[in-house]
């Protein structure tokens, strides 16, 4: 639902900030894949903040704050 709510009024940026958090494996990837392909299908573009690193590789760019220095993947 959050997802449908986030694209209703058609923004151009997509914040998603721990989309997983709460989700077991299978659904927080579902979750990830399904923001991923509106994202692509509506040419949008989407900022995700998470802590779970498995959804790394759906993402087009990956930027790391470590220490408080950030880094780009």
């Amino acid at each position: 639902m959050a997802i449908a709510r986030a694209f209703m009024n058609n923004p151009e940026i997509i914040l998603a900030y721990e989309p997983t958090a709460s989700l077991d494996s299978e659904r927080g990837r579902a979750v990830v894949e399904m923001l991923a392909a509106e994202v692509r299908e509506r040419q949008k573009a989407a900022i995700m903040v998470t802590h779970d690193e498995r959804m790394l590789d759906l993402c087009d760019r990956v930027v790391l704050i470590e220490d408080g220095k950030l880094s780009e993947q």
